[in-house]
C-alpha cells in the first residue's frame, strides 16, 4: 500500500514539476523552444525521483503519525466509555440488590406437583417455626418458585411484608443446620452478586464467605478482619487485579486495547 501511494505521488509531482519548468522555459513571447524543451525535461528527469521520495517519505511520516494520535484518542475514549458503563451497571446492581432486601431465598424445600402459592407459604411457616421463628401469612408478600419447572427442586423467594420478619429469620438460619432436611436460607441476591460471590468462595485464600445486606463478607487466611466486597472492583482486595469478567457475564463491556 505504501508503494502504490508513493507511486501515485510521484506521478502528481511529475506532472506538477513539468508543468512548473515549462513555465520556466518559455520566452517572453510565451512560446516553448526546442532547447527550453530540452533542458526541461532533464531537469525533470534528473531532480523528480529525489523530491518524490523526500514528498512520499514526508506524507508518510505524517500519515503514520496521525494514525497513532487517532488510535490513541480513540482508545481513550472508549476507555471512558468503558468506565462509565461498568459503573453503570454497578449502580444499577447496587439498585436492583436494594429492592430485593425485603426477600430471602431459600432452597431445598421439595416441590410438589401443583403447588401453589398457598401450599408453599404454608412450607415456609412451618420451616421458619422449625428455627423459633413465629410467622403469619400476612408476614408474607409473595413466596414463588424461580425459574422454570425442571427436575429438581426449584429455590423458593420470599418477600416479607415486615423487614424484621426477613431479619429475624436470616438471623435464626443456622439452626437448619441441626435438621435433617438439607434446607438452606440465604440472601436474595443479583445474578452480579450470585457470580461474585461464588468468584470469592472459590479463593484459595478465601477460608469462608458470605453476605450481609447485599454485600459479600470474606474470611481470609491471612487476614485478621474480614474482606468487605460490595463489586468486582472490589476483588482487589483479595490480590485479583484482574476479574474473570466472562464468569461475572461482564465481559461485553469490557473494551479490548488494540
Amino acid at each position: 500500500m505504501a508503494s502504490a501511494a508513493g507511486n501515485d505521488i510521484e506521478v502528481l509531482v511529475r506532472k506538477k514539476v513539468e508543468e512548473e519548468l515549462k513555465n520556466i522555459g518559455m520566452n517572453r513571447s510565451g512560446v516553448e523552444t526546442r532547447e527550453m524543451s530540452k533542458a526541461t525535461k532533464e531537469v525533470t528527469a534528473a531532480l523528480l525521483p529525489d523530491i518524490a521520495n523526500i514528498i512520499t517519505v514526508v506524507v508518510t511520516t505524517a500519515v503514520a503519525n496521525a494514525v497513532k494520535e487517532i488510535t490513541r484518542e480513540v482508545i481513550k475514549c472508549n476507555n471512558k466509555v468503558q468506565k462509565s458503563c461498568m459503573l453503570n451497571k454497578y449502580d444499577n446492581d447496587k439498585l436492583e440488590q436494594y429492592m430485593r432486601r425485603d426477600n430471602l431465598c431459600i432452597s431445598g424445600i421439595k416441590e410438589e406437583r401443583d403447588e401453589n402459592e398457598m401450599v408453599l407459604e404454608t412450607k415456609i411457616i412451618n420451616i421458619a417455626s422449625d428455627i423459633g421463628v413465629e410467622l403469619e401469612p400476612r408476614d408474607i408478600s409473595i413466596t414463588h418458585r424461580l425459574g422454570k419447572p425442571r427436575g429438581s427442586d426449584r429455590p423458593v423467594i420470599v418477600r416479607f411484608s415486615h423487614r424484621k420478619k426477613r431479619d429475624e429469620v436470616m438471623k435464626k438460619r443456622k439452626a437448619l443446620k441441626n435438621k435433617q432436611e438439607s434446607i438452606y436460607i440465604n440472601e436474595d441476591l443479583t445474578p452480579l452478586r450470585v457470580s461474585l460471590l461464588k468468584m470469592v468462595k472459590d479463593h484459595s485464600d478465601v477460608k469462608n464467605a458470605t453476605t450481609a445486606d447485599g454485600k459479600i463478607i470474606a474470611w481470609c487466611i491471612n487476614k485478621d478482619r474480614p474482606v468487605i466486597i460490595n463489586n468486582p472492583d472490589d476483588l482487589y482486595k483479595l490480590g485479583i487485579a484482574q476479574p474473570d469478567w466472562k464468569r461475572l457475564k461482564l465481559d461485553h463491556l469490557i473494551v479490548a486495547d488494540e
